[in-house]
C-alpha cells in the first residue's frame, strides 16, 4: 500500500466526517470500516499500476504495440508515448529498452525481417529442395503475400528514411536472413546445373529486386485490378518467376 495514497484517503475521510461526525453519531468503528474500504481500493489501484508498469516481457510488448500502431496509422503513429499507452505501461517505460523513437522503429523493422524470413522459410519447406523453380516460386509468393498482409510494415522496413540500418547491428543481421534465403536457392541451382554460373549475391539481388518491385507496386495500388484478385496476383508472380528463370536458368 502506498503511504501517500493512505494519507490522502484518510485526509479526505476526516474532512468529510470532521464537522458532522458528532451530529451524525458516526461511531469510530464505522469510520474505520469506511477507511478500510477506501484503503482497500487504494491498494487495488496500486496493484493494477504495478501490473501495468512491471510488464513481464516489456520489450516485446512494446514492439507488438508498435506493430499495431503502424498497421493502424503508418509510421507517423510510432511515437513512444502512444506505444506505451497501447502497451498499457507508463510513458517512461519504453526508455528502459529504447533510447529513442529510432531505436524502437529499428526493433520493429528487425521483427519484420524475422517474420518475413520465417514466412519464406516455411513456404520453401513445402517444396522439394531439388526443385529450384518451385523453390523460387515459393519464395516469390511468400514475399508478395507478406507485403500484402503487412503493407505499412513492409514500407517501413525498406524505406531507408527513418532508420540508419548500419547503426543497429541486430536490424542489419535480421535483414540478411532474408537475403540468405535467395542466395541459398541460387547456389543450390548452380550446383545442380539448373542456374547459370555467376556471382551468387548478384543473382540473388536480381531475384530480390524483381520480388520487391512487384510487391511495392501491389501495395501502392499501382497494379489495379490485380490488387483485389488473389488469383491474378499469383498468376502475375508465376509469370515473373518464369521470366526470371528463363534468364538465369539452364
Amino acid at each position: 500500500m502506498s503511504f501517500l495514497c493512505a494519507i490522502a484517503t484518510l485526509g479526505e475521510l476526516l474532512y468529510d466526517y470532521d464537522v458532522n461526525i458528532i451530529q451524525k453519531n458516526v461511531s469510530v468503528v464505522n469510520i474505520v470500516s469506511v477507511v478500510n474500504i477506501e484503503l482497500g481500493g487504494c491498494m487495488r489501484n496500486r496493484e493494477e499500476q504495478q501490473r501495468s508498469y512491471h510488464h513481464g516481457d516489456l520489450r516485446n510488448a512494446l514492439i507488438r504495440a508498435g506493430l499495431e500502431l503502424l498497421s493502424e496509422g503508418g509510421a507517423a503513429a510510432l511515437e513512444l508515448r502512444k506505444v506505451a499507452r497501447k502497451a498499457g505501461v507508463s510513458h517512461a517505460a519504453p526508455y528502459r529498452h529504447f533510447a529513442d523513437k529510432q531505436a524502437l522503429i529499428a526493433a520493429i523493422n528487425e521483427e519484420g525481417y524475422y517474420r518475413l524470413a520465417e514466412s519464406i522459410k516455411s513456404a520453401r519447406a513445402e517444396e522439394p529442395d531439388d526443385d529450384i523453380f518451385a523453390q523460387l516460386l515459393a519464395i516469390a509468393l511468400a514475399y508478395i503475400h507478406f507485403a500484402i498482409d503487412n503493407p505499412w510494415l513492409m514500407r517501413e522496413m525498406f524505406s531507408g528514411l527513418t532508420v540508419e540500418r548500419e547503426a543497429y547491428p541486430g536490424l542489419y543481421e535480421a535483414s540478411k536472413l532474408v537475403f540468405r534465403q535467395y542466395a541459398e536457392v541460387i547456389m543450390r541451382g548452380q550446383q545442380q546445373g539448373n542456374i547459370i554460373q555467376g556471382e551468387v549475391g548478384g543473382l540473388a539481388g536480381v531475384l530480390w529486386s524483381l520480388l520487391h518491385g512487384v510487391a511495392m507496386l501491389i501495395i501502392e495500388n499501382q497494379m489495379h485490378p490485380y490488387v483485389d484478385e488473389p488469383e491474378k496476383i499469383e498468376q502475375m508472380v508465376l509469370m515473373s518467376i518464369q521470366s526470371l528463370y528463363r534468364g538465369i536458368g539452364r
